[in-house]
């Protein structure tokens, strides 16, 4: 059986809008979604990368339990896990696995497996797993994981445009995951 590695933020969760909220009502701000292509926290909230890591970190839970499923991620998935191994690793902290799992099973989302790094490197956890394709948000994350041979695709995002390396696919929506995996898998 084939075996497929998907993040969650950003390719199942729709994490960002939850996130700016947070942003903006901190810094009395009106950020919008298309405000962040090319990212610049320190333009746009006076802080820099690690402190907006920090930040984020501190209100993981709150965003992990206000985050809704991006569209036809939970269709797509459940159908996915049918005919291949779906396995969900994450940068999330693994101390919130159990609320990570509680979401997924409350949007209904099947997976074979599911992997919380603390970390975005998943390079290891990707060839561990024998991932045939994985799925991304982040351009950093993709670059990393396709550069071990891995094909990478990537779910189109503000904060992630640019040229794309080998092997690493841009994506819209889930329909087109679907069309990508049935044809190529």
């Amino acid at each position: 059986m084939k075996r497929i590695g998907i993040d969650i933020d950003g390719v199942i969760a729709d994490s960002q809008p939850v996130i700016i909220k947070k942003l903006n009502h901190h810094f009395g701000s009106q950020c919008t979604l298309e405000d962040f292509v090319n990212f610049d926290p320190v333009k746009m909230y006076g802080m820099d990368r690690k402190q907006l890591d920090s930040f984020i970190m501190e209100r993981e839970l709150e965003i992990i339990e206000e985050a809704l499923p991006i569209p036809g991620a939970v269709k797509i998935i459940n159908d996915l896990v049918q005919s291949y191994g779906v396995y969900l690793v994450s940068a999330r902290t693994p101390i919130h696995t159990r609320r990570t799992e509680a979401w997924l099973d409350r949007f209904k989302i099947s997976r074979h497996g599911l992997v919380l790094l603390g970390q975005h490197d998943k390079r290891a956890t990707c060839t561990g797993l024998c991932v045939d394709l994985f799925i991304e948000d982040s351009l950093k994350n993709a670059s990393q994981v396709s550069s071990c041979g891995i094909p990478v695709l990537l779910m189109d995002a503000t904060y992630n445009r640019g040229s794309l390396p080998a092997m690493v696919t841009r994506v819209f929506s889930w329909q087109e995951i679907w069309d990508y995996i049935t044809g190529i898998l």
